[in-house]
């Protein structure tokens, strides 16, 4: 038998808090980093049972956390128990990256990076003014890549969802907030294949054709896309929905959720840590995660 020393009264305690946690690749993918840069620390999943948000929050800035993610349910509610918001926080109303420093609690959402990032870096398209984006869905995910790239300055945003209401909400928040660039659709709307025509980038950001449904698809196809257009999707799993491959059957550029899952928790751990994680342990993470394998559980669109 050998002392263990993976812990000791010197280690940094970092984790993430929601309901389920089963399925979160967060542990894996923060002690990952860790070790690869050689920091004392260790990243746990700390299950919170509905009405208990407030005493968990409170419990982990007794300990003296370091930092913490938050996941679903509780990335909007989490909101009212953090000292300071940050803007694009406060504007998507959701946090799922949390700082202690010095007993004070600062609220982020990495989402908005971790999505312009991947978006630009994989796509080859660094420059998102004047750019003409469809956007598909009016959820949590849609609602934090709408605000990152009306900061981005493009030209117009055309935010597509079943439910108007929701859309609609969206299209205000940016139009009142950030720039008058929004407008929103039903998926029956007649002008749907022209705005789409019209678009530079289709941004999925539903979770239609994820895992295990694999065989749907967020558009009606046989669809016509441009050679000049980009499709993303939020989705990771699979690698490539239907959505992306009938994108890539007509030889355009397509791109996956994978970048953002993998950027918005490296984002995360640099708040934490006050540090730039260097590409080259950004890069393996990159090789490590595409090899999760498909199976009941495995959420393709949430990372913490």
């Amino acid at each position: 038998m050998e002392i263990v020393n993976l812990i000791t009264g010197k280690t940094k305690l970092l984790g993430v808090i929601g309901n389920p946690l089963s399925h979160s690749i967060s542990p894996q993918l923060h002690n990952t980093v860790s070790r690869g840069l050689g920091i004392d620390a260790v990243y746990v999943p700390f299950l919170v049972e509905k009405g208990d948000l407030g005493a968990a929050v409170r419990g982990l800035k007794a300990i003296n956390i370091v930092g913490f993610n938050i996941t679903i349910p509780y990335k909007n509610e989490v909101v009212r128990y953090i000292d300071e918001v940050s803007r694009e926080a406060a504007l998507v109303g959701a946090v799922n990256t949390v700082k202690n420093v010095n007993g004070k609690l600062y609220g982020y959402n990495t989402d908005i990076p971790g999505f312009i990032r991947s978006f630009k870096e994989e796509s080859g398209m660094d420059d998102l003014r004047g750019k003409r984006v469809a956007l598909l869905g009016a959820g949590g995910a849609a609602r934090a890549i709408a605000v990152g790239l009306a900061f981005e300055g493009i030209s117009r945003l055309y935010i597509i969802n079943r439910t108007r209401g929701k859309a609609a909400d969206i299209a205000e928040l940016i139009n009142g907030n950030i720039s008058p660039v929004a407008e929103y659709h039903g998926t029956s709307d007649t002008k749907i294949e022209e705005v789409l025509t019209k678009s530079d980038i289709i941004i999925n950001a539903t979770s239609v054709g994820m895992y295990p449904d694999v065989n749907k698809t967020p558009l009606d196809f046989p669809f016509s896309f441009l050679p000049r257009q980009v499709l993303y999707d939020v989705i990771y799993n699979p690698g490539k929905t239907r959505f992306l491959e009938e994108g890539e059957k007509q030889g355009i550029k397509v791109v996956n959720g994978l970048g953002m899952l993998i950027y918005q928790g490296i984002m995360a751990y640099e708040i934490w840590m006050g540090i730039k994680v260097p590409d080259e342990i950004t890069r393996r993470l990159f090789e490590f995660f595409p090899g999760l394998p498909c199976r009941e559980g495995f959420y393709g669109r949430n990372f913490h």
